[in-house]
């Protein structure tokens, strides 16, 4: 992967999991890391993890589903660094598994309001000072859902098809200023948010998928790096599916692969 000495990273949800694997990778490429999570406590463990590597990291309390919250976060690293250089929009929630019949509004509500408005508010805040020095590099956390949407979580698959509609446009409002916008579609990926589906199904998953594994965190921080280097200047808009090759299999598949011993 190649550098970014001297840039400066926002990386939500950036306490566990996912986004703790990207903090660590762009840290590890010479980026000081803003790690921003809800949880005050993971955003600090993670900054000192960081810092004993020698690497640079600032953590935040943020509630992405708070806009005034955001702009305030945002200003605060704009007066502390001077600029935004790469912004990972990766906190969200997986949100309790129900019928669309009887799904409660709260519910379908919260989901929207950290994935599709956190993303936005973020978004729309750290372009603003992306702007100012033409260029940036923004990710979106999408997923695989936003190919074919899970049953018993519409309000997930939905939230995570807006945000490559909300990709698809910023990338195309914020090309003339040099800033880059891209999702990313994770499949089956270990993580807090993946913990009950695993522990009910992780060996048939892992079966299922064709590189015959479950995905870690640092799959996709790896992808994400190759999204933000300086060099990938000629790639926006576009929706980057991690998941193995799980999309690609269905029951045909699986048949004709037994039947010739695969």
């Amino acid at each position: 992967m190649g550098s970014l000495n001297g840039q400066i990273a926002v990386v939500t949800g950036g306490g566990s999991g996912i986004g703790r694997a990207i903090a660590h990778q762009l840290s590890k490429q010479g980026a000081h890391v803003w790690v921003a999570d809800l949880q005050e406590d993971s955003a600090s463990r993670v900054v000192s993890e960081i810092k004993e590597n020698g690497n640079q990291a600032t953590s935040y309390r943020l509630d992405v589903s708070d806009s005034e919250e955001v702009a305030r976060f945002f200003e605060n690293v704009d007066q502390t660094c001077g600029r935004v250089d790469i912004l990972i929009n990766n906190a969200g929630i997986a949100g309790n598994p129900s019928l669309l019949t009887q799904m409660v509004d709260e519910e379908w509500k919260r989901m929207f309001n950290v994935h599709v408005h956190g993303s936005f508010y973020c978004l729309r805040e750290a372009a603003k000072l992306m702007m100012r020095n033409r260029y940036g590099r923004v990710v979106n956390m999408s997923s695989l859902a936003a190919e074919t949407s899970l049953a018993g979580f519409s309000h997930y698959g939905a939230a995570k098809y807006a945000i490559v509609g909300l990709t698809e446009a910023a990338a195309k409002e914020l090309a003339g200023y040099q800033i880059t916008v891209n999702a990313i579609k994770p499949g089956v990926i270990r993580s807090a948010l993946t913990q009950g589906i695993l522990g009910m199904a992780e060996d048939r998953l892992a079966e299922t998928t064709p590189l015959k594994r479950i995905g870690e965190p640092e799959d996709i921080a790896k992808v994400v790096s190759m999204l933000v280097q300086p060099e990938t200047s000629f790639v926006t808009g576009s929706s980057v599916v991690v998941d193995g090759g799980f999309r690609l299999m269905n029951e045909m598949d699986r048949v004709m692969l037994e039947a010739l011993g695969k």
